[in-house]
């Protein structure tokens, strides 16, 4: 009897044909690729600890050349600040030199004029005429010197006021009264006054009656 042979093959084949197929699915399944990029470090994402150490140190590089530009700003404005110090200073000196030149020279004159007088004067014996001229001439010197201080800006001053101002005022002494009326007002004017571009510089010296009523003595 003869043994057909092609059903056993055709079903080994298809059988073996099942095997295969199965063995290539296993296969699939089990291999991992690796991924397209990853030889390439240079593609990768960084972490996100060491984009953010990053950028500390990026904020940290701004300020330090904030810092050393606001150094070199404050240098460099100091030092500016100091020259026109300086040139303001020459300039101050020079003004204020340029005003005692001037008083210096009219004081010069003042002290010639007085060892002219006194080498015209002494050599002869003091006489009332003599002691008279010296009386003018002192009071020449006191007019000579207001007017060098007129010419600086300076003037002598008296209010010409009945009652004590004192703030243009200072009492040098006191004259008691027994006239209620006269109490508080001016007896004499001393001193003149001096003021400098309406500052005062000495008051007006003078004396000022006080009225001193049941013994209780001066109310000024």
């Amino acid at each position: 009897m003869t043994h057909d042979n092609s059903n056993d093959k055709q079903e080994h084949g298809a059988g073996q044909t099942e095997t295969d197929f199965e063995l290539e699915i296993r296969f699939d399944d089990e291999t991992e690729w690796p991924a397209e990029d990853a030889g390439n470090d240079d593609n990768r994402q960084p972490e996100p600890e060491n984009a953010a150490l990053e950028a500390v140190n990026r904020r940290i590089a701004q300020l330090s050349e904030a810092f050393e530009t606001k150094l070199k700003y404050d240098a460099h404005k100091n030092k500016v600040i100091d020259e026109l110090h300086q040139e303001l200073q020459e300039y101050r000196d020079g003004l204020v030199k340029k005003y005692i030149h001037s008083m210096v020279t009219d004081v010069i004159k003042i002290i010639d004029d007085i060892r002219k007088f006194k080498a015209y004067y002494e050599p002869g014996p003091i006489t009332e005429q003599t002691a008279g001229r010296l009386l003018e001439f002192l009071e020449e010197i006191a007019g000579d010197l207001e007017d060098l201080f007129t010419w600086q800006g300076i003037t002598a001053f008296t209010c010409g006021v009945t009652h004590f101002d004192n703030t243009r005022q200072r009492v040098v002494k006191k004259v008691e009264t027994s006239d209620p009326t006269l109490d508080k007002t001016i007896a004499e004017s001393m001193r003149p006054g001096y003021e400098w571009d309406g500052k005062i510089l000495r008051p007006e010296l003078v004396t000022v009656y006080v009225y001193d009523f049941s013994g209780k003595g001066d109310r000024l």
